[in-house]
């Protein structure tokens, strides 16, 4: 594939043309059915060697076979690995070295020397394969995650996955690293990017966290579930084991929480939000029309399901605990009252550090398209919001070329901008200039995205102080700037079309109407 580095976009699109066999049904096969003798001895006698080391004593042989010996860790391709892993990093370890914490860091200390990519999407039909992901360039947090436990178990180091189903703020899964520890302790970490411990510390509104195992687990649901009752997808799965009491700094909490309705089903689930509908992270059982819940993280806004005809159906209102074990349970009111709303869903947090870095940033306009003389006719003397804003301005003169001009901290980052003519309010239109070295990362973030109507795509360079602006036809006066900075565009965007829902009094989403919003600012409902 010919294109920039780490172009995501264009990497995916490739991807998807070239691969004919991705809309192929899949067949499944049983490894007992694809392995031979010599496959499964080779990987047996790489780990029996390897489980000697002195950090190993504690293991148990069901430990060992369940952190060090398996030859796999998903959909991958099995392969020999074992090998080519060992003789990369084994020569890492020094005799001073007597315990998997330390063992864990100076492996990971070597991943961390990779240029980490991590894409947000990447329609691969199954996990890379070791041979592969030895050369990694580019991958999900996944991939990252299964190179540290190829890397670590080669050389004796008790390594797996760990598992967030779904985050409790946000959309998506997580997947991360377990070192299981001399302590019989599980310690997080990130592969090439955090050490033993210091990985779930970075993040909150974590609900749940599963280890991904080789074996059947016996007391998983769908391994426990007598009364045959239909369970959802992620329940399907034996191979995962429930941690979360072993991380107290998530402070997990146990709930009793009574339902709305009677249901026959034997098990609920409790959810967390997704735009697309609640997800299920944990399950419990029915008793006497309450369902208890062990081990949740706090400060969540959850809800109990049952799962019918295929379907999650409320049992409960939404509610949340806090760090003490206090339940506040959102019940569905008769008092009415206005609501002012600024935005759908609260400022992101990844691009948190992008409104700070505006401050010295600029408007300019100027007679000469390189900006040599220019006048300032705003300058950012403070973090900007995530919102569509509108300047007033007053140039001393009518200009041919305008400008945004980024500060010494920022590379552009701006997602829309609009001139408005003095005389007609027409937002004008020119021949778009500026900086052309977009950034590797966004290859597709040039300076055209700052005038393509689309506040979600963004103009991102490779160097600080980059620009964007219009050459006009002719030298016009302008009275007003609009723009929006990078955002996940969540804020209120003026002619838009809204719809506000609430949990009604059977836990069931209900409408309060549709709106067009007549300002960018604020959404009221009366």
């Amino acid at each position: 594939i010919k294109q920039e580095e780490y172009d995501q976009q264009t990497i995916n699109d490739t991807y998807r043309t070239n691969n004919k066999h991705q809309q192929d049904d899949a067949k499944q096969q049983a490894d007992l059915q694809q392995l031979n003798a010599n496959f499964l001895i080779t990987q047996i006698d790489a780990a029996f060697q390897v489980w000697q080391r002195p950090w190993n004593k504690h293991l148990s042989f069901d430990e060992f076979c369940e952190w060090i010996l398996p030859y796999r860790i998903g959909s991958e391709l099995p392969e020999i690995w074992r090998e080519e892993y060992y003789n990369a990093f084994a020569g890492l370890l020094t005799d001073s070295i007597l315990t998997a914490r330390d063992a864990c860091i100076a492996i990971n200390n070597e991943l961390i020397k990779l240029p980490i990519h991590v894409f947000n999407d990447f329609p691969k039909p199954a996990d890379i394969k070791p041979s592969s992901l030895i050369h990694i360039k580019f991958g999900l947090c996944g991939d990252y995650t299964n190179l540290a436990i190829y890397a670590m178990r080669s050389i004796g180091i008790p390594v797996t996955t760990g598992n967030i189903p779904h985050w409790g703020h946000s959309n998506n899964s997580h997947a991360f690293n377990l070192l299981y520890g001399e302590d019989g302790n599980y310690y997080d970490f990130a592969g090439g990017e955090h050490h033993p411990g210091d990985h779930l510390k970075h993040f909150d509104g974590i609900p749940k966290v599963y280890q991904k195992t080789f074996s059947v687990q016996q007391t998983s649901l769908v391994m426990t579930n007598t009364s045959k009752e239909e369970l959802p997808a992620f329940f399907k799965n034996p191979f995962m084991k429930d941690i979360t009491e072993h991380f107290p700094a998530i402070h997990p909490q146990t709930v009793s929480v009574p339902l709305n309705r009677t249901c026959n089903n034997k098990y609920a689930y409790l959810c967390v939000f997704d735009p697309q509908g609640w997800f299920p992270v944990d399950w419990g059982k029915i008793s006497d029309k309450k369902v208890t819940f062990n081990h949740i993280g706090p400060d969540i806004i959850y809800q109990v399901n049952s799962y019918e005809d295929n379907s999650l159906q409320p049992l409960s209102s939404p509610f949340v605990v806090d760090s003490t074990g206090k339940v506040t349970i959102f019940e569905c009111r008769r008092e009415k009252e206005d609501l002012y709303l600024e935005r759908k869903y609260r400022e992101p947090k990844h691009l948190e550090a992008i409104p700070p870095a505006f401050v010295g940033g600029r408007f300019q306009g100027s007679d000469y398209v390189d900006f040599r003389i220019a006048e300032d006719l705003y300058t950012f003397t403070e973090a900007p919001s995530f919102k569509y804003t509108t300047i007033e301005v007053n140039p001393k003169k009518s200009y041919k070329y305008y400008r945004y001009q980024s500060s010494p901290n920022l590379r552009g980052n701006m997602a829309e901008l609009e001139f408005y003519d003095t005389n007609s309010q027409q937002i004008l239109k020119g021949e778009i200039i500026g900086t052309d070295n977009t950034s590797i990362y966004n290859p597709h973030a040039t300076k055209y995205n700052v005038f393509d109507g689309d506040p979600l795509t963004f103009f991102h360079t490779r160097d600080s102080m980059s620009w964007a602006g219009l050459a006009l036809p002719k030298p016009t006066h302008i009275n007003k700037i609009r723009y929006i900075i990078r955002n996940d565009d969540n804020g209120i965007r003026k002619g838009n079309l809204y719809e506000l829902f609430y949990i009604d009094e059977s836990g069931a989403w209900a409408s309060a109407g549709k709106q067009t919003a007549e300002q960018d600012e604020l959404l009221i409902y009366k």
